[in-house]
């Protein structure tokens, strides 16, 4: 029995020796991602991250895999989105939006936002179809806010409509809150996770 346990502390002794030895021969490290959208303010669960391994700069300080505890049970200071690497200063005391920015939540029907809309996504919001035609015809076009960034996407209710959050400028935050019905343009959608 004692040769079985001194044999199984040998294997794993060996095996967390040859892990760390790894890390610093390949220059690679395990590190946190997020895996799925995370809002400012959200408490960061466990399901929210994921383990990646990199080869990065300590200078850059992202959270080390042993570290996941220090993040776990915490609030994101600011949006995440799926595939972004985890530094210190984006959990914590939320300090979203930045000065001159506003959040703004609004209900779209199907068909006025891409289906595929996402977290981290740059889009253009413009009035909806009937104000559009009325503002065309008095006015030159122009979105309500350009450059918004999506910063959660509702799952749809019965009727096909979806609550978008989006940071948009603060002037631009009336307008886009006031309006009957919007439309919203994708201008560029998040890299991380996008097909």
């Amino acid at each position: 029995m004692p040769y079985a346990v001194a044999s199984v502390a040998l294997v794993v002794t060996g095996a967390v020796a040859f892990t760390i030895a790894s890390w610093q021969i390949s220059g690679r490290a395990p590190v946190l991602a997020v895996a799925q959208p995370i809002a400012a303010g959200q408490v960061i669960a466990e399901s929210d991250l994921r383990t990646v391994n990199v080869g990065a700069s300590a200078d850059l300080g992202l959270v080390a895999s042993i570290d996941e505890a220090k993040v776990v049970g915490h609030v994101a200071a600011m949006p995440l989105s799926p595939g972004t690497l985890l530094t210190a200063h984006m959990v914590g005391t939320s300090d979203f939006p930045p000065a001159g920015q506003s959040v703004v939540g609004v209900a779209l029907k199907a068909g006025t936002f891409p289906p595929r809309l996402g977290v981290g996504d740059h889009v253009n919001v413009w009035p909806g179809p009937n104000e559009a035609a009325v503002s065309t015809a008095s006015a030159v076009a122009a979105p309500l806010a350009a450059g918004a960034v999506v910063t959660s996407v509702g799952a749809a209710d019965s009727l096909g409509t979806s609550v978008v959050t989006m940071l948009v400028d603060a002037q631009s935050a009336p307008k886009v809150s006031q309006a009957p019905s919007l439309s919203v343009i994708e201008v560029a959608p998040n890299a991380a996770g996008k097909p």
